[in-house]
Parts: structure tokens; C-alpha cells; sequence
């Protein structure tokens, strides 16, 4: 969503081997990151949605990644086929900021 890039592409970025299950952690997550040329800095740790400042890439219970723009209460789960929510039942542990230059520059692969 962020990168512009199709879901198949990105994940093609990392390696799960034989692994029928894909599970993403924040390390294979920053290397794809970095390779698309973000600065991602570090993490944030996040125990309420009021933790997560701006747009951010948030790891939540249950090992999923979600996109969340805590400016406007948008929840961007690429679970959930009918599209972004105001609202989440996910519980946040810690999150990644997006870099501003992504967001302007989303959609321009």
C-alpha cells in the first residue's frame, strides 16, 4: 500500500523457504524496508492505540502487522477484505513510524 508495489512482489522480497505459514518478523520486515530505501529507525513500544503517533507500520497480538494512521483513526488491516476501519479489536505491541517522503511518495513505484 505504502511502497506502491503489489502484495506478491513485496512478499516475494522475503524469504520463508518451506514454509507454508508466512510469518514476518520486525527484522525480515526493516530488511524489506531498507531494501526499498526507508530509513526506518528504530521501534516503538505501544501499549494502546493513543501510543501510535502518525502513520506507522504496528505489529499487534497474534504476530500481524497492520498499517494504522493514528491522525485520523484509520486501521488499514490487510486481512480484512472489506477494506479500512475505524475501529480494531488487535492489541498493539510496538510500531515503526513511517517516514514522511513514504507517505507523500506512496503509489510511486
Amino acid at each position: 500500500m505504502l511502497t506502491g508495489r503489489p502484495y506478491g512482489q513485496i512478499a516475494g522480497m522475503i524469504d520463508w523457504g518451506v514454509q507454508t505459514n508466512h510469518y514476518t518478523t520486525w527484522k525480515e520486515l526493516c530488511g524489506v524496508l531498507r531494501e526499498l530505501g526507508w530509513q526506518t529507525g528504530g521501534l516503538c513500544e505501544a501499549k494502546s492505540w493513543g501510543d501510535v503517533r502518525g502513520v506507522a507500520v504496528v505489529h499487534v497480538e497474534g504476530d500481524h502487522f497492520i498499517l494504522y494512521d493514528a491522525d485520523n483513526g484509520i486501521f488499514y488491516d490487510p486481512g480484512q477484505a472489506d477494506g479500512p476501519d475505524l475501529h480494531s479489536r488487535l492489541v498493539p505491541v510496538s510500531y515503526l513510524p513511517v517516514p514522511y517522503a513514504e507517505i507523500v511518495g506512496a503509489g510511486n513505484p
